[in-house]
């Protein structure tokens, strides 16, 4: 704990805010995502309580970007108003965006000083990356790079990206609504088979699928349909054994799983392509681990 309060101080004193906090309250916790600053704002002061990862990697550069966003706040040119700020229970999406932003910005420039940070460049891309689950990764990625490469931001800035993403897309480069990633974060928001089936365009690719479907249930004694996220699973005494991923771009993939030797192939299917030797080799699969399984 000593160590970090003196790392706090030297911080302070570096950027310049150690006269604007009359006290720093230091918790510690378990985890590097559970850091975060916290400040009560006095009549001519601030009291501030920062929770910090107890372990001691990249500590100083950890502390140092808690800092930063004290600094933001007391510096007048940033013009911060948490009035304005996307709200936490109404907003949550939009709040994880207005996080992300920010959180960028702060580690863009401890990028620039030098200091080693635990939430580096790449770590942050990948964060924010996730947070942005409707667009591809291409797309985000592109995104994210504007945002880190932009010198300053004023609060009101940070906000009107937050509500304002699109704005920094590449109009000239647009992703494929299809994108495969997009998919797989909107199934995970509705995994029923029915829904995952409805998802593909072309009544032919569907009926494949249905067809598909209907013979693995039939050849495929005791086993059970089930969806999970992105694709619908076939499972034999608890084990899946067959994969399928529908998507809108009207492809199949149909995987079929040896868990027994643990190996699996892949079939790419679309409106053109003749089931019949999948079929037989589902018959196949089923029959070498239905045997496997009665020893």
């Amino acid at each position: 704990m000593e160590e970090i309060r003196t790392i706090a101080q030297d911080v302070t004193h570096s950027l310049g805010i150690a006269r604007s906090i009359k006290s720093t309250f230091i918790e510690k916790v378990d985890s590097p995502w559970n850091e975060k600053t916290l400040i009560k704002r006095k009549k001519d002061h601030l009291d501030v309580k920062i929770t910090i990862w107890k372990d001691t990697a990249f500590l100083y550069g950890r502390i140092y970007r808690l800092f930063l966003y004290i600094l933001d706040v007391l510096n007048q040119d940033f013009k911060y108003d948490p009035e304005i700020a996307p709200d936490e229970d109404k907003e949550s999406r939009i709040r994880g965006r207005y996080n992300q932003i920010w959180s960028l910005y702060v580690d863009s420039r401890v990028e620039k000083t030098g200091i080693e940070n635990f939430y580096d460049r790449l770590l942050r891309r990948n964060l924010f990356i996730d947070e942005e689950k409707e667009l591809g990764w291409e797309e985000a990625s592109a995104i994210f790079q504007k945002l880190w490469e932009k010198d300053s931001y004023t609060y009101p800035e940070i906000i009107d990206y937050t509500y304002n993403l699109n704005r920094l897309k590449d109009k000239s480069n647009r992703r494929s609504p299809e994108a495969f990633e997009v998919e797989i974060n909107e199934h995970l928001r509705e995994s029923h088979v029915k829904t995952l089936i409805e998802k593909i365009t072309s009544n032919t690719c569907r009926d494949i699928a249905n067809e598909l479907l209907n013979f693995t249930a039939y050849h495929c004694k005791d086993t059970h349909i089930e969806s999970s996220y992105y694709g619908i699973f076939f499972i034999y005494q608890r084990r899946v054994c067959v994969e399928m991923i529908p998507t809108k771009n009207n492809v199949l993939f149909f995987t079929l799983l040896d868990p027994e030797l643990n190996l699996h192939k892949t079939y790419t299917i679309t409106e053109d392509s003749d089931i019949s030797k999948l079929q037989e080799n589902i018959k196949d699969m089923y029959r070498k681990i239905s045997m496997h399984s009665h020893f």
